[in-house]
């Protein structure tokens, strides 16, 4: 007798070819959220370069912190009788908000001339701070508000990037402690002549 052909191999073909790979869909999934990622840049992108949110009159919220390079304290009740200029940016991650901070620094005569004292607030860890103080040659106050109390109190959370840190926001308080200025801006860097003309001159 001859040997029995073998058995036909169709099920099991049709079988592989219901199996699904679950890296195809994990690379799907990346895919769309790549797609949505670019549509909300792209949807931002088309915005104006900044947003206004002056609150004339308002009284700044208090805060009390400390300086990351000098361990100074930084409180808004010592700063009362002066111009402040604060800055809140997304720190670290951000190299261009540090180029910020340096392009405003080497205007220190300017902002002197005017009466404006410069505060800069992340909310990177102090040790990280004095770190990046360090590279890029900061001198003026640098506060770490890792608990975001001072971010939350001045409402910059989520301007950025991330839900959790500012993005480019700039604040101006008067002498008598009330903003005068706010502007909040989408893109990380803005070049210190076009920021000086914005700021009011008080």
């Amino acid at each position: 007798m001859g040997k029995k052909p073998p058995p036909p191999r169709y099920p099991k073909q049709r079988r592989a070819r219901r199996q699904v790979n679950p890296w195809l869909i994990a690379a799907a999934v990346g895919a769309v959220a790549a797609i949505a990622a670019a549509f909300a840049l792209a949807s931002r992108s088309s915005k104006s370069s900044t947003v206004d949110r002056a609150l004339p009159g308002a009284a700044a919220p208090a805060f009390e912190e400390a300086d990351v390079v000098t361990n100074r304290p930084v409180r808004s009740a010592d700063l009362r009788g002066r111009k402040v200029l604060l800055f809140f940016s997304e720190g670290v991650m951000c190299q261009p908000c540090f180029q910020q901070i340096q392009a405003l620094e080497a205007r220190r005569s300017e902002l002197a001339r005017r009466g404006l004292v410069l505060v800069s607030i992340t909310t990177d860890p102090p040790s990280i701070l004095r770190q990046a103080a360090s590279v890029y040659g900061i001198e003026t106050p640098l506060v770490s508000d890792e608990d975001r109390d001072m971010s939350r109190a001045y409402d910059v959370l989520g301007q950025g990037m991330h839900p959790d840190t500012a993005g480019h926001t700039f604040v101006l308080v008067d002498a008598k402690g009330e903003i005068r200025w706010r502007r909040d801006y989408t893109t990380m860097y803005v070049p210190p002549e076009e920021l000086l003309a914005a700021i009011p001159r008080l």
